[in-house]
């Protein structure tokens, strides 16, 4: 389980990326393309987004990144392959719901690559539902959203 999460801070862009190249890594081969997460601008991403990070031991274990509004995008998790099934996924999307209330907002929407089926189960079981798929830069993606309890 995670130390603490924190707010990400600019010295924190090379572990994000580091983070994002290990885990999103393997969907290369399966979808045909390197996912967004492995080519993203975590520095830009820290300057204009909500970007949390979770520590074990005072390492940076994995980090979400929020594009806040009425209805919260979810852009982006990621846990460091060593941290992996630990729970850090699900305490990083449980931080994200529980900022998003706080802001007012109703809903929390992600994406995933249709072919990501690992991460659209985990994110159904997390209650999250399909509600379209969009084509969007070569990338098929589904849409998904979770109504947050008020």
């Amino acid at each position: 389980m995670t130390d603490e999460i924190r707010p990400a801070r600019p010295q924190d862009a090379p572990r994000l990326k580091e983070i994002a190249l290990a885990a999103y890594g393997v969907y290369v081969e399966r979808i045909g393309l390197e996912p967004a997460p492995m080519t993203a601008d975590y520095d830009e991403a820290i300057a204009s987004a909500e970007v949390s990070v979770a520590t074990v031991d005072g390492e940076i274990a994995g980090y979400v990144v929020v594009r806040p509004g009425d209805r919260e995008l979810l852009e982006n998790v990621a846990v460091a392959q060593g941290h992996q099934g630990q729970g850090i996924g699900r305490a990083l999307i449980d931080h994200v719901e529980k900022r998003a209330k706080e802001r007012g907002a109703t809903y929390v929407e992600l994406y995933t690559h249709e072919l990501m089926t690992e991460n659209r189960q985990l994110y159904a079981r997390l209650g999250y539902q399909e509600f379209g798929f969009i084509v969007e830069d070569g990338f098929r993606r589904v849409l998904m959203e979770k109504r947050l309890a008020g």
